[in-house]
């Protein structure tokens, strides 16, 4: 488990913990695609834990919301600890598990049914919300974009397709250059969907970077975490071409929602990079005296990042941290740790 009871801590002295609880058969599904990338791309991955959480919730056979409520966090921990480099996904769930847990507290649910109707509509809540966000990233990136502009993009992002969508119905995109994106050749899934919205779109291997960055006016990149220092971490390459753009004096954007911030970061928390396994490189059996790295993803430090598009505004790596500080808790997980509600 990632220990939910401590983005929770009111709990760890409760009775809670003393529950022994099943994660739903749909969880475990859920958990498992997202585990085998099935489900990829962080927003997909955080609407995927949001539905889990509610199909936990539909299910349960608690007699108690004590129990009920044991049962979220204990498929919440399962949810978060697929995939270790995925903030959208932990703050969807932390948010989820501490809004039931602020109304239980209040008594404003009393009952398993009542619990169950809330993480219901906590679900359709946040597919709307994500949708509201994308939107508005959509309109800002939009006009970020030349009259006639040539478009970089590393990887797939579903932030970013819809950007490049919007500046293309504005008549400001031109064409999209992407690259292939290895292990998992992601860029595929980024060209197919370009081509079959009318946008005319070039596809490259990822080595080629520097030999077509010249043709392009601007870099939109996704983000799967954003930490407080403004740095990014996203698809393995992006800083590469983050520094290529640099040096180049292209502007480089990444189209992120504000809940890819990972708060953890504000209180000295280094955000984990995942390394997947070396079978998606080649076959290990045929290299067996070899190391193989393999690196989802990498750094882009915030020197070489134009700014962020996100849901509130066009914002400066610098200025990111007091952007998002309302969206999050003021204190921090030492001061969290004082606080003893009881359920």
């Amino acid at each position: 488990m990632i220990c939910f009871a401590f983005e929770t801590p009111e709990l760890q002295n409760s009775k809670l913990f003393m529950v022994i609880v099943l994660v739903a058969k749909e969880v475990e599904s859920i958990c498992a695609d997202i585990r085998s990338l099935k489900i990829q791309g962080a927003r997909n991955v955080a609407k995927a834990a949001v539905k889990a959480l509610a199909l936990q919730a539909r299910a349960s056979s608690a007699s108690s919301v004590r129990e009920a409520y044991s049962e979220l966090l204990e498929a919440a921990d399962a949810l978060a600890s697929t995939r270790p480099t995925e903030p959208m996904l932990r703050n969807a769930l932390r948010n989820a598990v501490r809004h039931a847990l602020a109304r239980i507290n209040s008594r404003k649910i009393s009952s398993v049914r009542e619990l169950k109707s809330f993480v219901a509509l906590e679900e359709k809540n946040y597919l709307r919300d994500v949708e509201q966000a994308v939107s508005a990233i959509a309109e800002y990136g939009a006009r970020l974009v030349l009259k006639n502009g040539v478009v970089f993009t590393h990887c797939h992002s579903n932030t970013v397709m819809a950007v490049l969508k919007r500046a293309f119905e504005l008549k400001r995109l031109s064409s999209v250059i992407c690259t292939e994106t290895r292990p998992r050749f992601q860029g595929r899934l980024t060209a197919r969907e370009l081509s079959n919205a009318g946008i005319p779109v070039t596809f490259i291997v990822d080595s080629a970077v520097k030999a077509f960055i010249d043709d392009v006016d601007v870099v939109f990149v996704g983000a799967d975490a954003i930490t407080s220092k403004g740095d990014l971490v996203n698809k393995i390459g992006t800083a590469t071409i983050a520094a290529i753009a640099f040096q180049e004096d292209i502007p480089f954007y990444s189209a992120s929602e504000i809940f890819k911030f990972d708060p953890l970061t504000l209180w000295g928390v280094m955000e984990e990079i995942e390394e997947r396994d070396a079978g998606e490189l080649v076959d290990v059996r045929d290299f067996p005296k070899v190391k193989i790295r393999n690196p989802a993803f990498d750094l882009t430090l915030a020197k070489y990042i134009s700014a962020f598009v996100t849901d509130v505004g066009v914002v400066a790596p610098q200025g990111l941290a007091h952007a998002v500080s309302k969206q999050f808790p003021n204190c921090g997980p030492l001061e969290e740790t004082l606080k003893q509600d009881k359920v």
